[in-house]
């Protein structure tokens, strides 16, 4: 009996399994826009909360409950995207789901900092950091989410879109950072390496995206960064101050506002790399549904080779011109045979692209988690946990990656 049938099972299978991780993916993409704008509110909330505790003016109060409530809005979006996930559908998710909770757990935390900051209970350093600790949380949910991503081509996009945020988030650090400097007039020695080493981060961060984004949206982050050179001028000026070279403190609204409007021009690139993270998976997605209906014979893949007086073999171990013994003829059998053969193709040049992209991808995540288990071992704020890191990269001479595997690892042991 021919076991043409049980094949087809088993293809059909293949490429359902493939269409419904297309469709998590879709979903992981959805989920990963709703956190980068929540981020980008809460870094704009957080820069201005700095510039509110360190250099109080008429009107500051206003904006910031302005800057709260968008912020409050985007994170509404989110906890709705999440209300809706069925938790107890699928298996393996179990390091994600400990990801949202925390995060969960921060944002909960929001109301009380807020309240806190608007009666002065609290100093921008205490604030900058519970905000940063809050982002870092949505961002490593952001990297677990993304540890799914199964097609190469979107693991690429996601790889481009995750560096992106990290860069991102070190600029708007930054931009928190230089505030407390320019209101106190002058930066201390520790002030300074820490803006030396957000800079250096930001460049880093950026060059890996640059290097995995699609050109159009490359282009365009040439054009935004026109807005790094004021940027740079007051970063420079910066790296001067002391006790006895200080600066009009006035010039820390001047250095949040160029700050904001290099990273507001980072936004429509975050959302280019989010809309083309969708409409590939929306591509991908129709591609594996026409293919999941699609087992025609391909013609001329196997008409050379059924030439005479060569003999070809079915999956099934038989010639093709034997009959069959059952209702599938040899056209079904040949189709199988070249649906096969095509599928084991694509599989293997998408894993191999794959490899190279998830490669990317991997050590983001473990730089992201072994962050997180410093963060919460040692309750270090996410600078402190990534100086730390960066610290034993450079004491050691090994990539940053290997250092947090390495520490991952020996936790796990």
């Amino acid at each position: 009996m021919s076991r043409a049938g049980p094949t087809l099972k088993f293809l059909l299978a293949a490429r359902q399994s493939e269409l419904r991780d297309l469709e998590a993916l879709a979903h992981t993409c959805s989920f990963v826009t709703l956190a980068s704008e929540l981020v980008h509110a809460l870094q704009k909330e957080r820069g201005w909360s700095n510039l509110y505790l360190c250099h109080a003016r008429d009107g500051q109060r206003a904006t910031l409950d302005a800057l709260s409530d968008q912020a409050q809005a985007r994170e509404r979006d989110l906890r709705l995207f999440l209300d809706g996930m069925d938790c107890g559908r699928e298996g393996g998710k179990a390091r994600l789901y400990n990801r949202i909770a925390h995060a969960l757990y921060c944002l909960d935390e929001l109301p009380e900092l807020r309240s806190r900051l608007r009666q002065q209970r609290i100093d921008a350093p205490q604030a900058s950091a519970a905000f940063t600790r809050l982002i870092a949380h949505l961002l490593a949910v952001v990297f677990e989410a993304a540890d799914t991503a199964l097609d190469a081509d979107i693991t690429r996009v996601l790889v481009a879109l995750l560096n992106f945020m990290q860069g991102k988030e070190l600029a708007g650090q930054e931009r928190a950072h230089g505030v407390m400097g320019y209101t106190a007039g002058h930066f201390d020695a520790a002030q300074k390496a820490r803006m030396t080493e957000l800079a250096a981060d930001q460049e880093r961060s950026f060059e890996s995206f640059e290097r995995h984004a699609p050109a159009a949206i490359q282009q365009a982050w040439r054009q935004a960064r026109q807005h790094e050179a004021p940027v740079a001028r007051l970063r420079a000026m910066a790296a001067l101050t002391d006790e006895s070279h200080t600066l009009d403190p006035d010039l820390a609204e001047l250095w949040f506002d160029l700050c904001t409007v290099r990273i507001d021009a980072m936004l429509p690139i975050a959302a280019s790399l989010t809309q083309d993270l969708a409409a590939r998976c929306r591509a991908r997605i129709g591609q594996a549904r026409e293919a999941l209906h699609d087992h025609r014979p391909r013609p001329g893949r196997l008409d050379a080779a059924l030439a005479p007086p060569a003999m070809l073999f079915s999956v099934q171990g038989r010639a093709l011109e034997q009959p069959a013994a059952d209702a599938v003829g040899p056209s079904m059998e040949r189709s199988l045979l070249d649906t096969l053969q095509a599928q084991t193709e694509q599989l293997h040049k998408a894993g191999e692209a794959l490899a190279q992209a998830r490669g990317a991808l991997d050590e983001q995540r473990d730089i992201q988690r072994a962050k997180h288990l410093l963060m919460t071992r040692g309750q270090l704020s996410e600078p402190a946990a990534h100086a730390q890191l960066q610290q034993a990269a450079m004491q050691t001479g090994r990539p940053l990656a290997e250092i947090a595997r390495h520490l991952l690892k020996t936790h796990r042991s």
